[in-house]
């Protein structure tokens, strides 16, 4: 109730600011006012030291975060089962369940194949360069074990986490552009100062950008087999939401296969977070401000490999030209051949053996189909050879 009475004081004084505000503006002025204003009511991350849960419908907990939540919200979790927001009330939220779910095995050749096919994209494109950049919207944030506080204006470490991203990526041979600004304080302009920097990074032609944050939970919510996760986070109002969103899950899949339990999951969250500027952006939670820093630092390291393997195909520092990176892409292609042939020889297979019944029926169907139709095709072959030797 005392936060219920608090955030009505707060509603009911920016509503007067905004009509006194608007009152006194100049024509054209009064959108970018409405627009201030609900950033000031929708802040991105709680600041009363509170958390949401979301739950499905039968109560049981999916995740928690320290982000606001609002309906249309969506979550995939790490079993990759997929979740929609479709109510929120006080600290709780409730999600409807939209499909998805571990992946079967010929889903994950598909996936593979998917995956290898694609991430020639960047690597195609850049002849010279590997290049990502890298920046803390918060950059005050920082883990109490080793910072002491979870909040250093002058700099926290989440400045470091970000800093070990870069190392991760420099040690695969892609260099990373890494801003310090800490675009402090912590409020609801935050973003709109680190757009700034997000454009200086943009233009050093950086092939992606990823912000590095912190969430603000109970360490263990960030915790699988005692490593510390990542979370993404896909902001669900621009232009090329579609595109992070499809960034952010091959990055998943990725380390599901590299690094289980890696990324916590992926929640497409209502706003920007500068994601407008980039079809290659993302936001990172790397752990929790309980949450040991040295140990973040040991993961988003191995989720720099994850970047590189998404980006460019390989984690491999190697400076290629255009002729090997030629030679690598039809590697890919010849990859991807055989392991359609394997598709259809395992699945062709299993098909025969399920119609004929046993084993024995089924070496009986293979050897008419020998004997028959390749038969009469190694005849015509021999007599088409005969024909043109006369």
């Amino acid at each position: 109730m005392k936060n219920k009475g608090l955030f009505l004081r707060r509603a009911l004084f920016l509503v007067l600011m905004l009509l006194l505000t608007v009152n006194h503006l100049p024509m054209g002025a009064e959108e970018d006012a409405v627009e201030e204003f609900f950033d000031l009511l929708h802040l991105d991350t709680r600041d009363d030291g509170g958390a949401y849960t979301i739950m499905d419908k039968e109560g049981n907990v999916l995740m928690r975060t320290a982000r606001h939540v609002h309906v249309g919200d969506r979550w995939i979790g790490m079993d990759n089962r997929r979740w929609e927001v479709f109510s929120v009330e006080g600290d709780y939220a409730t999600a409807r369940y939209t499909g998805g779910g571990r992946q079967s095995w010929l889903q994950r050749v598909r996936s593979f194949i998917i995956g290898n096919t694609q991430s020639q994209s960047v690597q195609q494109q850049e002849t010279t360069e590997k290049k990502i950049g890298i920046y803390s919207t918060h950059g005050a944030e920082s883990y109490v074990p080793n910072d002491g506080a979870d909040s250093l204006p002058e700099g926290g470490g989440i400045i470091d986490v970000a800093e070990s991203l870069k190392e991760g990526l420099k040690e695969n041979g892609v260099e990373a552009v890494q801003s310090k600004e800490t675009h402090v304080p912590h409020d609801s302009n935050a973003y709109k100062r680190s757009r700034d920097t997000a454009q200086e990074l943009m233009q050093d032609d950086v092939d992606a950008v990823i912000d590095v944050h912190r969430d603000a939970l109970e360490a263990e919510e960030y915790l699988e087999d005692g490593k510390v996760q990542i979370q993404l986070v896909v902001g669900r109002q621009n232009q090329n939401q579609e595109a992070n969103q499809e960034f952010a899950e091959k990055l998943k899949a990725i380390a599901d296969e590299k690094y289980p339990g890696l990324v916590k999951g992926i929640f497409a969250a209502k706003g920007n977070y500068n994601q407008d500027m980039s079809p290659r952006s993302l936001l990172i939670e790397v752990g929790t401000h309980k949450n040991d820093k040295e140990a973040a630092q040991e993961s988003v390291k191995k989720f720099a490999d994850v970047v590189t393997i998404a980006l460019y195909g390989s984690t491999e520092p190697t400076q290629q030209s255009e002729a090997p990176k030629a030679t690598a892409s039809r590697g890919t292609v010849w990859r991807t051949i055989l392991w359609l042939l394997a598709i259809v020889v395992v699945g062709g297979g299993a098909y025969l053996y399920i119609s004929a019944g046993s084993w024995e029926e089924m070496k009986r169907k293979l050897k008419g189909f020998t004997q028959g139709e390749f038969g009469d095709l190694f005849k015509l072959s021999l007599k088409n050879r005969d024909d043109d030797q006369s």
